[in-house]
Protein backbone atom coordinates (compact mmCIF):
# COMPACT_ATOMS: atom_id res chain seq x y z
CA UNK A 1 0.00 0.00 0.00
CA UNK A 2 2.81 2.39 0.76
CA UNK A 3 4.40 1.50 -2.53
CA UNK A 4 1.32 2.41 -4.59
CA UNK A 5 1.00 5.74 -2.79
CA UNK A 6 4.61 6.61 -3.65
CA UNK A 7 4.27 5.61 -7.28
CA UNK A 8 1.12 7.73 -7.79
CA UNK A 9 2.77 10.81 -6.25
CA UNK A 10 5.77 10.31 -8.45
CA UNK A 11 3.54 9.98 -11.51
CA UNK A 12 1.77 13.26 -10.71
CA UNK A 13 5.09 15.04 -10.26
CA UNK A 14 6.29 13.70 -13.60
CA UNK A 15 3.21 15.01 -15.38
CA UNK A 16 3.68 18.45 -13.81
CA UNK A 17 7.34 18.47 -14.75
CA UNK A 18 6.50 17.58 -18.35
CA UNK A 19 4.03 20.49 -18.53
CA UNK A 20 6.67 22.90 -17.23
CA UNK A 21 9.17 21.63 -19.83
CA UNK A 22 6.64 22.13 -22.63
CA UNK A 23 5.76 25.60 -21.35
CA UNK A 24 9.44 26.57 -21.37
CA UNK A 25 10.44 25.08 -24.73
CA UNK A 26 7.31 25.67 -26.85
CA UNK A 27 7.82 29.45 -27.30
CA UNK A 28 11.43 28.95 -28.36
CA UNK A 29 10.51 26.20 -30.81
CA UNK A 30 7.66 28.26 -32.27
CA UNK A 31 9.97 31.26 -32.63
CA UNK A 32 12.49 29.11 -34.51
CA UNK A 33 9.74 27.68 -36.72
CA UNK A 34 8.34 31.12 -37.63
CA UNK A 35 11.82 32.59 -38.13
CA UNK A 36 12.69 29.75 -40.50
CA UNK A 37 9.46 30.23 -42.45
CA UNK A 38 10.02 34.00 -42.68
CA UNK A 39 13.64 33.63 -43.75
CA UNK A 40 12.63 31.10 -46.40
CA UNK A 41 9.95 33.45 -47.75
CA UNK A 42 12.45 36.31 -47.85
CA UNK A 43 14.92 34.18 -49.81
CA UNK A 44 12.19 33.20 -52.29
CA UNK A 45 11.37 36.89 -52.83
CA UNK A 46 15.07 37.72 -53.22
CA UNK A 47 15.49 34.94 -55.77
CA UNK A 48 12.41 36.09 -57.71
CA UNK A 49 13.52 39.73 -57.83
CA UNK A 50 17.04 38.65 -58.78
CA UNK A 51 15.69 36.60 -61.70
CA UNK A 52 13.45 39.48 -62.81
CA UNK A 53 16.29 41.99 -62.74
CA UNK A 54 18.58 39.62 -64.63
CA UNK A 55 15.94 39.03 -67.31
CA UNK A 56 15.38 42.78 -67.69
CA UNK A 57 19.11 43.47 -67.95
CA UNK A 58 19.50 40.73 -70.57
CA UNK A 59 16.56 42.10 -72.58
CA UNK A 60 17.76 45.71 -72.51
CA UNK A 61 21.39 44.75 -73.21
CA UNK A 62 20.27 42.69 -76.21
CA UNK A 63 18.43 45.63 -77.79
CA UNK A 64 20.58 48.56 -76.60
CA UNK A 65 22.98 48.87 -79.54
CA UNK A 66 21.97 51.02 -82.48
CA UNK A 67 22.61 48.71 -85.43
CA UNK A 68 26.28 47.96 -86.09
CA UNK A 69 27.53 51.38 -84.90
CA UNK A 70 28.62 50.08 -81.50
CA UNK A 71 26.77 52.97 -79.82
CA UNK A 72 23.81 52.74 -77.50
CA UNK A 73 20.38 53.83 -78.69
CA UNK A 74 19.30 57.28 -77.52
CA UNK A 75 16.27 59.48 -77.21
CA UNK A 76 12.81 58.00 -77.63
CA UNK A 77 14.22 54.58 -78.54
CA UNK A 78 16.16 54.50 -75.24
CA UNK A 79 13.14 55.70 -73.25
CA UNK A 80 10.95 52.99 -74.79
CA UNK A 81 13.61 50.34 -74.13
CA UNK A 82 13.91 51.42 -70.48
CA UNK A 83 10.13 51.25 -70.08
CA UNK A 84 10.04 47.77 -71.61
CA UNK A 85 12.88 46.64 -69.32
CA UNK A 86 11.11 47.94 -66.22
CA UNK A 87 7.86 46.27 -67.29
CA UNK A 88 9.72 43.01 -67.87
CA UNK A 89 11.25 43.17 -64.39
CA UNK A 90 7.93 43.87 -62.67
CA UNK A 91 5.28 42.09 -64.76
CA UNK A 92 7.29 39.48 -66.65
CA UNK A 93 6.36 40.97 -70.04
CA UNK A 94 7.39 44.10 -71.92
CA UNK A 95 3.79 45.36 -72.32
CA UNK A 96 3.32 45.76 -68.55
CA UNK A 97 0.16 43.67 -68.48
CA UNK A 98 -0.92 41.43 -65.62
CA UNK A 99 -0.07 41.25 -61.97
CA UNK A 100 3.37 42.10 -60.56
CA UNK A 101 5.76 39.20 -59.99
CA UNK A 102 5.93 40.08 -56.29
CA UNK A 103 3.50 41.87 -53.99
CA UNK A 104 4.18 45.63 -53.71
CA UNK A 105 6.68 45.55 -56.60
CA UNK A 106 6.27 48.61 -58.83
CA UNK A 107 7.97 49.98 -61.92
CA UNK A 108 9.25 52.90 -59.81
CA UNK A 109 11.45 50.49 -57.82
CA UNK A 110 13.39 49.48 -60.94
CA UNK A 111 16.17 51.64 -62.39
CA UNK A 112 17.83 51.09 -65.77
CA UNK A 113 21.08 52.94 -66.41
CA UNK A 114 23.60 52.90 -69.22
CA UNK A 115 27.37 53.28 -69.14
CA UNK A 116 27.95 54.75 -72.60
CA UNK A 117 31.75 54.51 -72.34
CA UNK A 118 31.82 50.75 -71.76
CA UNK A 119 28.41 49.91 -73.28
CA UNK A 120 27.19 48.37 -70.02
CA UNK A 121 23.55 48.24 -68.98
CA UNK A 122 22.72 48.13 -65.27
CA UNK A 123 19.31 47.23 -63.90
CA UNK A 124 18.77 47.84 -60.19
CA UNK A 125 15.84 47.08 -57.92
CA UNK A 126 15.12 48.20 -54.38
CA UNK A 127 12.25 46.02 -53.21
CA UNK A 128 10.66 46.69 -49.79
CA UNK A 129 10.19 43.20 -48.36
CA UNK A 130 7.22 42.98 -46.01
CA UNK A 131 7.15 40.18 -43.47
CA UNK A 132 4.15 37.88 -43.48
CA UNK A 133 3.71 37.68 -39.70
CA UNK A 134 4.16 41.30 -38.63
CA UNK A 135 6.24 44.41 -39.08
CA UNK A 136 8.33 43.63 -36.03
CA UNK A 137 9.17 40.72 -33.78
CA UNK A 138 9.02 41.24 -30.00
CA UNK A 139 12.07 40.43 -27.94
CA UNK A 140 12.27 39.02 -24.45
CA UNK A 141 13.84 42.25 -23.27
CA UNK A 142 12.81 45.80 -24.18
CA UNK A 143 12.17 46.73 -27.79
CA UNK A 144 11.46 44.85 -30.98
CA UNK A 145 13.28 43.58 -34.05
CA UNK A 146 12.08 44.97 -37.36
CA UNK A 147 11.14 42.33 -39.94
CA UNK A 148 10.84 44.75 -42.86
CA UNK A 149 13.89 44.84 -45.11
CA UNK A 150 14.85 46.43 -48.39
CA UNK A 151 16.12 43.83 -50.84
CA UNK A 152 18.54 45.49 -53.26
CA UNK A 153 19.54 43.66 -56.43
CA UNK A 154 21.67 44.94 -59.27
CA UNK A 155 22.76 43.28 -62.51
CA UNK A 156 25.17 44.70 -65.10
CA UNK A 157 25.48 43.29 -68.63
CA UNK A 158 27.38 44.42 -71.68
CA UNK A 159 25.22 45.63 -74.56
CA UNK A 160 25.30 43.13 -77.41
Amino acid sequence: MIRSRLSSTSSREQRGLAMVEVALTAPVLLLLLFATAEFSRMMIHYSAINDSVRDAARYVAGKALAGSTGLLVQGVAWTNLVTEGKNLAVYGNVAGAGAPALPALTVGQIAVTADTVNNNITVTSTYPYQAIFAGSMPTFVAGAISTNFTLSVSTTMRAL
